[in-house]
């Protein structure tokens, strides 16, 4: 039997339980509301898998050839699961019946009306299993979108999600920051909440608070709590974004700042918790506070000034936690975080240093893990790499004692990464955060994931996306690189040509071709109704990796000066089928998210068009 996660502790008895038209699911009479979701839950899992209509009905007395829910006073989220020829029997707190759920709908998704016997004894391994995801960088979801992930996390027994905003909500004062970005909306968030809450999962607010407020302070309002001077002449540029504008501590407006976005933000969430990240603060004492930096250091500045809002936050009755790149640097610093506040250590690679994760650890502060799913700034997740990644650090929280796992999925160069090529990941990090010793490998797992999503039929599109995520050579990062540094004289993403002109020429065409016949066999595949934007997305990733692949070599050729580079298609036929794919993309990208930024990326992409072809003369 195949799960995710696996059960901590699973049995087979040898016996089978058909389900007949008479089967019924019913709750004992502790079971409430909660109990009566989750039910209706596995009652439609089973009219789509087996076509029996069951009802769902209260008694004191298990019924014979059916499903019995028998609920206790626990409150932690184990639960008890036997299925023998004799009907299926969960017991559980109400949070462990709701897992327990989840589990009988897998098994019902595999094995419609004949239940394998089972003995089953189920815990999980970490009390935090988050997922991380970016809302801001580019795209804004609709909250249906939400909602659906949401229950795609429920699924997998993940019970934390968070949003990652910078300026992507409509905070009241804070208009010039979010106008024409799409922000979601207090009573949104309120929707949302509620939702999650019912699936038992936590929604967590994560809000930039010191570094990544590119938009706020762009503004003619805020822009004097910059760090460093604001150019009115520097054009948008995804890479700055990124890279700079952090607040300067120095000055006391920027904490009234940060305030006044807190305290709209915090009484949106009924979460005990806040994330305030304070991640990658590169600028401080670059500009307007060198002369505190030089005076007291930048590792005092930062955490004196990190400090300041866990206080507020915590004045708020939450519990604050933080990324901890930067603290690392100054590792010294991190006995002064207060107690129950928790550092997230981040690593997306590999091969991180366990070291980082050993030095969080000693210092006594609480921690999380946080892997990666691997998307950002590609087309298509680094599958390989991202399995690597999350079993890696799951397992290494584990051993250092770790309080819990967020999985992330960021944003990084508008957002080009479609929301299906993550869920793999996802699923993934679900898994080993609910049950640490899940041994099987990337290929076994993917195969797992891609049957449950998609049917018995599935592992051929398993390989096929596995194979597609080695086909980029050259990256939607490399293209952004070029035009900003070359288009619109950003010199500040000049030091990422190299993703360019480091590329395998070899490599890339071979990519190019390979994804084109990956996209042909990923159209074939079986398309169940519940999963066919997945599927679609998976086809336009493909053909996306393509004509990225093809676009690299053509910039490299004729943008870097590299006349020995091979083309994989003529420059204007390429613009002629970058503009076609993009509106299937369009399409696609509007079926998930709100308009959001997606000009931006549009505007990329005709760019790019239009340079290749002015290439078409030469060749």
């Amino acid at each position: 039997m195949t799960l995710i996660p696996q059960p901590a502790n699973l049995a087979a008895n040898g016996e089978k339980f058909l389900l007949d038209p008479g089967f019924k699911i019913v709750l004992d009479p502790n079971c409430g509301f909660p109990e009566f979701r989750a039910a209706k839950l596995l009652k439609s899992e089973i009219q789509r898998a087996a076509c029996i209509e069951c009802p769902v009905e209260k008694s004191e007395t298990p019924p014979r050839g059916g499903a019995f829910l028998r609920k206790t006073d626990s409150s932690g989220e184990g639960y008890r699961l036997t299925v023998t020829a004799d009907g299926a029997e969960l017991t559980g707190g109400e949070t462990g019946i709701f897992w327990g759920i989840q589990t009988l709908r897998q098994i019902v998704r595999q094995y419609g009306a004949a239940w394998p016997g089972v003995s089953i004894r189920d815990a999980p391994a970490f009390r935090t299993r988050g997922f991380f995801y970016d809302v801001t960088r580019g795209k804004v979801p609709t909250l249906e979108t939400l909602k659906d992930l949401a229950d795609r996390l429920a699924f997998y027994k993940i019970n934390q999600m968070q949003l990652y905003v910078e300026h992507t909500f409509a905070f009241l004062g804070f208009s010039e920051a979010w106008t024409g970005k799409d922000p979601l909306t207090a009573e949104e968030i309120l929707e949302l909440d509620g939702y999650c809450r019912k699936r038992h999962i936590e929604l967590v607010p994560a809000l930039a608070t010191f570094g990544h407020l590119y938009e706020i302070l762009m503004t003619k309002t805020w822009r004097k709590y910059s760090e460093l001077p604001i150019d009115d002449s520097q054009p948008f540029s995804w890479y700055e974004r990124m890279a700079h504008h952090t607040l300067n501590a120095a000055d006391g407006g920027s904490f009234d700042l940060v305030r006044r976005m807190l305290d709209q933000y915090i009484p949106l969430f009924s979460s005990g918790q806040f994330n305030i990240c304070c991640d990658e603060t590169f600028d401080i004492g670059a500009g307007k506070g060198a002369e505190l930096v030089q005076r007291e250091g930048k590792g005092r500045v930062y955490v004196d000034f990190l400090k300041k809002i866990i206080r507020y936050v915590q004045g708020k009755g939450k519990k604050v936690s933080f990324w901890g790149d930067i603290i690392l640097k100054t590792p010294e610093y991190i006995r002064e975080i207060p107690k129950g506040v928790q550092c997230l250590y981040w690593n997306y690679g590999a091969d991180f240093k366990e070291e980082e994760i050993r030095t969080v650890a000693e210092s006594g502060t609480e921690f999380q893990v946080c892997p990666g799913v691997g998307g950002w700034r590609m087309m298509m997740n680094l599958f390989e790499n991202a399995f690597r990644n999350i079993t890696r650090m799951v397992r290494l929280g584990k051993q250092y004692g770790a309080k819990g796992v967020l999985n992330t999925d960021w944003g990084d160069f508008g957002h080009v990464n479609l929301l299906a090529n993550s869920m793999p990941g996802m699923a993934l990090g679900a898994a080993l955060s609910w049950n640490t010793d899940d041994s099987r490998d990337w290929r076994e797992f993917s195969r797992a994931y891609f049957r449950m999503e998609f049917g018995a039929l599935a592992d051929g599109l398993s390989d096929a996306l596995t194979e597609l995520s080695r086909q980029q050579a050259g990256t939607w990062a490399g293209i952004v690189c070029w035009r900003e540094s070359r288009l619109l004289g950003m010199q500040s993403a000049e030091h990422d040509r190299n993703l360019i002109l480091a590329m395998d020429d070899a490599a890339a065409l071979r990519g190019y071709r390979r994804a084109l016949e990956l996209e042909r066999q990923i159209a074939v595949s079986a398309r169940p109704a519940s999963r066919t934007t997945d599927l679609q997305e998976y086809a336009c990733s493909a053909r996306g990796v393509a004509l990225t692949d093809a676009a690299c070599l053509a910039l490299k050729k004729y943008a870097y000066g590299r006349p020995e580079t091979p083309l994989a298609l003529e420059c204007g036929a390429l613009a002629e089928a970058l503009e076609y794919w993009f509106r299937q993309y369009e399409i696609l990208w509007r079926r998930r998210n709100r308009e959001s930024e997606l000009y931006r990326i549009r505007s990329t992409v005709q760019d790019l068009c239009g340079f290749l072809r002015g290439c078409g003369a030469e060749e």
